[in-house]
């Protein structure tokens, strides 16, 4: 495994899943970070450059080609040896430190301006409508109103989080700007605009020395370890750097408790909704565990257009799907020992590439 900070050199545009037609719609918002598809698609293209066979070859899978498409795969044949682990905001320092930045966790509420965590009330203290009986309901313990927050944690703050410890919170604004910018339909054939036809796009200014990390493995380090790729929205100039050594990764707890909380660094996607197909949740563990609770934000749709390959030169809309939210924590319990099976926590529709291997279903697991 092999570890790449990318810092753009411009502002960025990063869609979100609703689908927009400059004149058509009015607003088109850009989503932060980026998801996991736009970081596949970077890395693709930075390969696939650099390998030196043509895109037709690609695009048709000649033979010359088919050594990189074992490597990277195809639009519609999944993903090939490629495995990625994010991407992650972070933050390099004049010093050349890189600090990692985490969404904050959905169980974390606001009483004034102090965070508290919220947990599961397991003792049944009133009578409720609850549809599903087996599920508690979340809540701390204050008789003081909670407040939503947003926002970031740092890594070292993130570190306290999950060890229960009191932690501070980075707002959005330190880390981005979002810029609005007007735009004008053109017509090609008049060589005019069309002034009933303006538009909006929103663009993300990051601030100085904020950038991506990206965990990369099944294919060699870029080469050379420093240097220029394309990034988002109208394909943005970005640095990258192969970073020497690797940053550590987060504590797991070994072995788990009977009481854990599984935090999504990156969405995922389950075939019900916010639950696995069959409300199978031991697919992801050794052992037997029960769901006790959730915290779960509004679901995010990625997706959207795109271009399609070279052998159909046309527009049409990839599946939007709805997921669960980066942040969003479930609380499990168990009667023995259990462990965690490693992999992404994230299922992936049939008709797609494995979603866990290009990034989404991230997670951490801590006791609660």
């Amino acid at each position: 495994m092999w570890q790449v900070f990318i810092e753009p050199n411009d502002v960025l545009l990063f869609r979100d899943g609703k689908p927009f037609a400059a004149g058509e719609d009015h607003r088109a918002r850009s989503c932060f970070p980026p998801t996991p598809f736009t970081m596949q698609g970077v890395v693709r293209a930075k390969v696939l450059f650099d390998s030196g066979v043509s895109l037709a070859d690609y695009a048709y899978g000649a033979s010359s080609a088919q050594h990189l498409i074992r490597k990277i795969g195809t639009p519609d044949k999944g993903y090939g040896q490629l495995r990625l682990r994010g991407p992650f905001v972070a933050k390099r320092s004049d010093d050349g430190h890189i600090t990692r930045y985490f969404p904050l966790p959905a169980d974390v509420a606001k009483v004034g301006d102090r965070p508290v965590l919220v947990k599961p009330l397991l003792d049944r203290v009133f009578i409720d409508n609850r549809p599903l009986e087996d599920l508690h309901l979340l809540w701390a313990p204050t008789q003081e109103p909670l407040g939503e927050t947003r926002g970031w944690l740092a890594e070292q703050e993130f570190r306290k989080y999950l060890k229960g410890e009191e932690f501070s919170i980075t707002e959005e604004s330190e880390l981005l700007i979002r810029e609005p910018h007007l735009g004008i339909v053109l017509d090609n054939e008049r060589r005019s605009t069309q002034e009933e036809k303006i538009y909006q796009m929103e663009f993300l200014r990051l601030r100085k020395g904020v950038g991506f990390l990206l965990e990369v493995d099944g294919i060699e380090p870029f080469r050379p370890p420093k240097g220029f790729l394309q990034i988002g929205g109208e394909a943005r100039p970005a640095y990258y750097e192969v970073l020497s050594s690797l940053l550590p990764p987060l504590p797991l707890p070994n072995p788990l408790p009977q009481r854990v909380k599984i935090v999504l660094l990156t969405p995922a996607w389950f075939t019900g909704g916010w639950r696995p197909r069959g409300t199978n949740w031991g697919q992801f563990f050794n052992g037997n565990v029960r769901l006790v609770s959730a915290a779960v934000p509004r679901a995010q749709s990625i997706g959207g257009a795109f271009v399609d390959d070279m052998r159909r030169r046309g527009d049409f809309q990839k599946t939007v799907r709805r997921f669960v939210p980066a942040g969003s924590v479930f609380f499990f319990e168990s009667d023995s020992s259990v462990a965690i099976r490693g992999g992404p926590f994230t299922e992936t529709p049939g008709d797609e590439g494995d979603f866990g291997q290009i990034g989404f279903g991230c997670a951490v697991i801590t006791s609660w």
